[in-house]
Parts: C-alpha cells; structure tokens; sequence
C-alpha cells in the first residue's frame, strides 16, 4: 500500500462494508485521497461463498483491516449475514468522527451503531434497497426497518429510487445524499473498446455468427432467466441471434436441459473475472438484465461503459438512473416476456438504433463514475450539498 499523508483538518471516517469486492475498489481509492477524508475502511470478510472473483490486492490504495468474526446466518438472495464482534474495539480505537454503515441488515453493524450511539458518533447508513426490490418485506420486519433508520444521523443512497426508499421509511429528505454507484469506467470503457474493434475477428474465435445478446450475472430465476429464454425463442424465429449467459449458479444445469430440449441457440460461458468481461461487452450487441429483484445491477454501468443499448426490468435498482425509455434501452416489468421479446426483435432489426442507443449509454453513464461516487460520500460526511444532490431531495 502507498503511504498515507494525513491532513490534521480532515474528518477521521470509518467505512463498514461486507467483503472486498473489486467493484468497490476504485470508489475507495478515490474516498481516501481525498484531502479532507482521513479514512479506514472495515470488511466483515474477505469473500462470501456465492463470489468467485480475484481480489486485486495490488489495485488497493486505502487503509482497510478485514475483521475477525463469524457468518451468523445465510440469506437466500441477500447473501451471508455476518457478526464481527471486534468491530467495537476498531473504532474506539480509531477515534473516528464518522461512521459509514454499509447496509443495516448485519449484527456488526447494529453493535457499531450502538457504539456511535454511546459515544455520540456520527453515523451514515449508505443504502441500496428499493421498493421494487423482493427483499424490500412488509410487515414487522419494515416497521423494525423504520425504527433502525431513525438511529442514524444521515443517509447515502445509491440513486433516486433508493432514495425514495429511504424517504419511504422515514428518512428526512434534507438528511439523505446521492452516491451515484459506479464501477471503474475507464476500465471498461478502454478494454471493450479494443474488443468492439477487431468484433469479427473476435466472434471468429468464439465461432459465432450473427447477432449476440448478453446477459451477465447469476444464473437463478430470481434473475428472470426463465423469461428471458422465453423471450429468446420468439426472437430466434426471426433473427439470427445467440444469447451469452456469462454467469454461474445453482439452476445452471436445468436451464442448459431447457435449452438443449428447445434448440435455443444459447453459449454458457460459465463465471467471468473482471478482467475477462470487457470481451463480451466488446462482440455483444445488446445486454439484457430481466431481474426479479436487485438494489442495483452493475452490470448496467459495464455495458453501458462499453458502448451497448440495455433492456432491464422495472425491479433492477439502477433502471430509474441509468435507462432511458426508448433513448439508450427499454425498460419492462418483470416477468413480462412477450414485451422482453418485442424490445430484442426492435433492437436486433435495427443497427443505427442499436449504434445511436450505444452512444446515448456511453453519454449517460459519464456521470456514475467512481470518482462521482467518491463526492456524493464526501459530502454527506462533510455535510455539503450540490445541485445534484439537491435535486435528488425534492
């Protein structure tokens, strides 16, 4: 790690957050340059079972421990649940002015919001939950979220839908930021630009022909796979098209029967590094994201980094943010395939739509990069507002 220069008027922060996930890497990065940040960064594990991704240790340039602790539970579609005990001597340690949770569902962080409680400690909640997200429950478990949140003393939401989410459960509009979520841009940007470059001579060496649509992510039905081969046997009676599932899961090997069963035209590429993606944002010629439920969904950003149209369901947390109706994709409820298919078949039919939806991708994502992200933190923990962020209280 390179050595840190602390300015004696920054603000000491502690950032609490599940795993070190390469996503999240550059946002950090640029939190903990930042002059008036002094930051330590916190993770309940290094990795959880359902990633299979490479931490890039040597991309790290922030001060971070990974605490001891134990999983206390498994969630189907959320994930581990974790409980760091050590979390209340880290920061009495630290002697922090700040404390960002990352998500409220972890009895790490209630301790932590305990000890800021105690201590009188500033403490943020950064959220990505939604009202369109299945995990969203009703009933006694959002009236215990509606208790949990009038603890904290501020809010970072990920966009305008997880804002409305917050403001949903009580949170005041003037104590809730934008942290747009990002992935690293460049990154994507450059690398499946060299792919999109040489496309023939790359779709040659994958032995495909004509029109690739990409899905990139879990592969369970939570993720509207079923609908999405659905969708894929009407368009295939009319374009010649391959689906690319990059991705792994427990329903892969009934989906690959499915498949074989119907004669769908479908690859299975199995999990992706990081580095490996920009390969298939690169040949592909339209990303599809037809999930049930997701407080986000970066695979957006990716493709959109990358140049592609997107068609998503209304449920993925990033649609109200990143796909304009008609400009840059579609957007369709959930579940709904026959209205999946008829946005493929507009795209697949038309080449300068796809080629002018690429470019309004590329023109909107600008604004959800890492370093947007990192500012949208900065000033919720400093306290400061911009107009986009004010725009996003109304």
């Amino acid at each position: 790690m390179r050595p840190f220069l602390i300015n004696n008027n920054s603000t000491r922060v502690a950032l609490l957050t599940e795993i070190i996930s390469p996503y999240r890497i550059p946002v950090l990065n640029h939190l903990a340059a930042h002059p008036n940040i002094d930051l330590d960064v916190f993770f309940f594990s290094e990795t959880e079972e359902r990633r299979s991704w490479r931490i890039p240790w040597e991309k790290i340039c922030f001060r971070y421990r990974v605490l001891p602790g134990i999983l206390a539970a498994h969630r189907y579609q959320g994930g581990p649940i974790f409980f760091n005990p050590g979390i209340i001597w880290a920061l009495k340690r630290g002697r922090f002015k700040t404390v960002v949770c990352f998500g409220y569902h972890h009895p790490t962080i209630w301790l932590a919001l305990l000890w800021c409680r105690v201590t009188r400690t500033r403490v943020l909640l950064w959220s990505e939950s939604t009202l369109q997200d299945n995990r969203s429950y009703r009933g006694i478990v959002e009236w215990l979220k509606r208790q949990l949140l009038q603890q904290f003393d501020s809010f970072v939401a990920a966009g305008t839908s997880q804002a409305g989410y917050l403001r949903h459960l009580g949170a005041h509009p003037e104590k809730i930021w934008i942290a747009p979520d990002a992935v690293d841009s460049d990154f994507f940007s450059s690398n499946s630009l060299i792919y999109r470059n040489k496309r023939e001579e790359t779709k040659q060496a994958l032995n495909v022909e004509g029109l690739i649509v990409l899905y990139v992510g879990r592969l369970i039905d939570a993720k509207g796979i079923p609908e999405l081969l659905d969708a894929l046997g009407r368009v295939v009676m009319q374009n010649q098209a391959t689906l690319f599932l990059v991705g792994d899961g427990p329903d892969r090997e009934s989906y690959e029967q499915s498949c074989r069963a119907r004669k769908l035209p479908v690859r299975f590429e199995g999990f992706r590094t990081q580095e490996e993606l920009p390969l298939y944002y690169g040949v592909a010629d339209v990303l599809v994201f037809p999930t049930h439920s997701d407080p986000w969904g970066l695979v957006l950003n990716e493709a959109m980094c990358s140049g592609l149209p997107v068609i998503c369901s209304t449920a993925a947390g990033a649609a109200a943010d990143l796909v304009r109706h008609g400009y840059n994709g579609f957007v369709y409820p959930p579940g709904q395939d026959e209205e999946l298919s008829g946005h493929l078949l507009t795209l697949l039919a038309d080449e300068q739509a796809r080629n002018r939806m690429g470019s309004a991708s590329r023109e909107i994502i600008q604004a959800f990069s890492p370093q947007k992200m990192a500012e949208g933190f900065v000033e919720a923990v400093l306290g400061l507002r911009d107009e986009s962020n004010a725009q996003h209280h109304k």
